[in-house]
């Protein structure tokens, strides 16, 4: 046994010589606020690394897979700053700014007799604003204008999930994420913070879109903001069976962020990136066909037979493609369907 020792090791070394090595990159960066003081003490997280910057607001990663990352960067009373990264070979340098967190108001919630859903608008000091755009996604929803006390009402809304989004220049726009049960009625007092912010038409349609899925698609298939307070603080990628439900393949998948931002070709620790505390709504499935709305499909441009055109019809250079990946200029469905994340942020 001792002579076969020599033999044996050359051959795993041998073998390891065949492996191709992979490729890794460092990257350094800075941490300041948005007066330009550096930041100490700023969580800084890629995959499953984490740090802290230094005094000066610097901090650096090694060893670091040559590809695309998620950069996470995380501090008290500070908005988390989530940056899509590229690290090559040698050095990347990447700067920082983290914004003071906004601070949310809070929204008073009772449950009234008669069924809907019903509520008043406010400012800081709960003084009516009247002309808000109220937008309600879900069944029995819409959009109404606020009246002269801030009220609004949607007298159809039924059981189910729903999200209420209110809009008025002048003031950051704001969003809940209720459920409503059999036979329950609910009144929200929503107050606004003063802001020049300018709300987005893209919103506008995500919010919609999103009020089509909460009707179509299986509760199953999402995870509400009351199953997510039990989990506080742990990573979207440690949730007890998250990740093993999407079936990833080649642990690849696509995170869509608010309904509007999207990440392709995310590895699964990307996931890591957000606590339970900070998301409301969580839409996952092991491919974007299982949306029924076919919305993720139409966002993403992907390629369902099912949904876009019955694979008999196909021409044989189209199947070629599809197989291949390979653009077709008459063909403007061409990504693959993969696993997904749609991850609606607490505001």
């Amino acid at each position: 046994m001792p002579r076969s020792t020599p033999l044996l090791l050359g051959l795993l070394l041998g073998a390891a010589q065949l492996l191709p090595a992979q490729e890794l990159g460092s990257i350094t960066g800075t941490v300041r606020d948005t007066a330009g003081v550096a930041i100490a003490g700023a969580e800084v997280l890629l995959g499953g690394r984490r740090l802290e910057t230094s005094p000066q607001g610097r901090f650096q990663i090694d060893s670091v897979p040559v590809g695309s990352h998620l950069l996470t960067i995380r501090m008290v009373g500070y908005a988390a700053l989530r940056a899509p990264i590229v690290v090559g070979p040698g050095v990347s340098q990447f700067n920082y700014i983290l914004a003071p967190a906004a601070q949310s108001l809070p929204t008073v919630s009772v449950e009234v007799r008669r069924t809907g859903l019903y509520g008043t608008v406010g400012d800081s000091a709960f003084v009516p604003l009247a002309g808000a755009r109220v937008q309600l996604a879900g069944r029995g929803g819409g959009e109404v204008l606020t009246d002269s006390a801030g009220r609004f009402a949607f007298p159809r809304a039924t059981e189910g999930q729903y999200a209420v989004r209110i809009v008025l220049p002048g003031y950051a726009e704001e969003r809940r994420f209720i459920e409503l049960a059999k036979n329950e009625g609910m009144e929200l007092g929503i107050r606004l913070r003063a802001s020049l912010a300018v709300a987005s038409h893209a919103d506008d349609v995500a919010v919609e879109e999103l009020g089509r899925r909460l009707v179509t698609n299986l509760k199953s298939d999402r995870l509400n903001a009351t199953q997510l307070e039990r989990y506080g603080t742990l990573g979207l990628c440690d949730l007890p069976g998250f990740v093993s439900r999407l079936r990833l393949r080649g642990d690849k998948l696509t995170v869509i962020v608010n309904g509007t931002f999207i990440l392709e070709n995310m590895p699964s620790y990307a996931l890591c990136s957000w606590q339970a505390a900070d998301v409301e709504l969580v839409e996952f499935g092991d491919t974007l066909c299982r949306d029924a709305t076919r919305s993720l499909v139409y966002l993403m441009n992907v390629w369902c037979t099912s949904i876009n055109k019955r694979r008999d019809d196909l021409s044989m250079r189209e199947r070629i493609a599809i197989a291949q990946g390979t653009n077709l200029p008459d063909n403007p469905l061409q990504r693959t369907p993969g696993p997904f994340v749609v991850i609606w942020e607490r505001r």
